[in-house]
């Protein structure tokens, strides 16, 4: 016997719940789009599953710091975290990411004005530099300026520009792009200003330097990955992470675990209630739709209780020579 799990059998169960047996009153793409909507957001959220649990995984490059997290296809992610096969400190706190890694500016005089904004040609001293993150022209949000040349115009008045990230230069002020660019491991750089430079005005900059190696900690912060130390090369980086469900879109697609299609049915039809203002059904209809999450979790909640929780002690009633591994005897 075939037992119901599909998104045929999940529909038809709905219309069942919310009473509505014919597509006039609620057609299939409907259910379906309730069905998936609960199956997408809510029910991930709602329950943190073992088997929507995976490794996020992407690889580093060269003097790259920031990596960005798919929010598209992964929901939260969580230690530990590995890079080269080694694991490493994962920070949520800025605060304490940069106390541990401290962003130390090297401020030096680049260049000296000649009464035009530009082109100025040097090399910085201390290389390889630190690129900013974020950086828009419309929006100072999120940014992170790691780049910042500036001459002073007037006694008040300063001319300022940071780099876009992409080893391009824009003004500090009006997000205008300037004709220059930099090179951020080799310090060389050429750029224009958006306002004259007297003669014999200083121009300065403020760089963060630092070594590439290979990446001891990561901070997810912002949706992106911040590594310290910065990679020298390409890494594997892995971090555990809870992915999204994929979406039901065929009668005979299933639920990645069969046994949700229950939940899915109560989880739609409540969503389909509460929309249409039957809240009296909905909540008639609740203490079955709790039921069902518990049945669901119940799985987790079985595989964790064999676990005790984890702490520097837990691997001394590992086997004798685990220390020892990849060498053998």
């Amino acid at each position: 016997m075939v037992l119901p799990n599909t998104l045929a059998d999940i529909r038809a169960k709905v219309r069942k719940l919310v009473a509505r047996s014919s597509v006039t009153q609620i057609s299939d793409a409907q259910i379906d789009g309730f069905i998936n909507t609960y199956y997408l957001y809510d029910m991930p959220e709602t329950l943190r599953l073992l088997k929507l649990k995976d490794i996020f995984t992407f690889t580093t490059q060269p003097n790259i710091e920031f990596y960005q997290f798919d929010n598209a296809n992964y929901i939260t992610c969580e230690p530990p975290a590995y890079c080269g096969g080694q694991q490493i400190q994962y920070f949520q706190d800025l605060d304490t990411f940069y106390r541990q890694w401290p962003k130390i500016n090297y401020l030096q005089t680049i260049s000296v004005g000649n009464g035009t904004s530009g082109p100025y040609t040097s090399t910085l001293s201390a290389t390889p530099i630190l690129r900013s993150n974020n950086i828009s022209a419309t929006s100072q949000i999120g940014r992170d300026v790691r780049i910042l040349f500036t001459a002073n115009v007037s006694s008040s008045v300063a001319t300022s520009a940071i780099d876009d990230g992409n080893g391009g230069f824009i003004d500090a002020v009006t997000g205008a792009a300037l004709p220059g660019s930099i090179n951020y491991t080799t310090g060389l750089f050429t750029i224009t200003f958006s306002s004259i430079v007297p003669s014999g005005t200083v121009i300065t900059a403020e760089t963060i330097p630092y070594v590439a190696s290979q990446p001891r900690s990561v901070c997810f912060y912002q949706n992106q990955f911040l590594l310290r130390p910065v990679p020298d090369k390409a890494y594997i980086v892995e971090i555990n992470a809870f992915r999204y469900p994929t979406q039901l879109i065929n009668s005979n697609s299933s639920p990645e675990l069969s046994f949700w299609w229950q939940l899915l049915a109560y989880g739609a039809a409540l969503k389909i209630l509460v929309e249409n203002g039957d809240y009296e059904n909905a909540e008639a209809m609740r203490p079955y739709y709790t039921e069902q999450l518990l049945l669901v979790q119940r799985r987790t909640i079985k595989q964790q209780t064999n676990q005790r929780s984890q702490t520097i002690y837990s691997a001394q009633g590992d086997l004798m020579y685990t220390n020892f591994y990849p060498y053998s005897f």
